[in-house]
């Protein structure tokens, strides 16, 4: 970008020193159209004209692009939506899942404390 810039001031550097030096008189034609004027107001026109000519011509690009970077990030929002909702059912499912861990464990306490109270070593059959 800042190569541009540089570049875009030599050329304005230039155009500059051109009309300083060149301020004669000179008749213009374009069609049927003529009149007279001088050389440094021709490179000014010529140089909006240009000006003008590019940035409509990168106008349909930068608006695209611009359009596609707003849909992105609407994109972006949805689905960063849905990740806190998957996120949420996430803990929430983490969250039955201890207290199923839990019961378990108190479960399997409470069948072996209840197997070594009656003296069973865990095996109900008798052989």
């Amino acid at each position: 970008m800042q190569i541009l810039l540089i570049f875009s001031f030599i050329i304005a550097f230039v155009a500059i020193i051109f009309a300083i030096q060149n301020t004669a008189i000179t008749p213009i034609r374009f069609l049927i159209w003529e009149t007279k004027g001088s050389l440094a107001l021709i490179l000014f026109i010529a140089m909006v004209a240009g000006a003008l000519i590019s940035y409509l011509v990168t106008a349909p690009g930068q608006i695209k692009a611009r359009m596609t970077i707003s849909n992105q990030r609407k994109r972006i929002a949805e689905v960063e939506g849905q990740l806190s909702g998957t996120q949420e059912e996430l803990g929430q499912a983490q969250g039955q899942l201890d207290v199923i861990e839990e019961q378990k464990e108190v479960e399997l306490s409470q069948a072996s404390d209840e197997s070594t109270a009656t003296g069973d070593p865990g095996d109900d059959s008798e052989t």
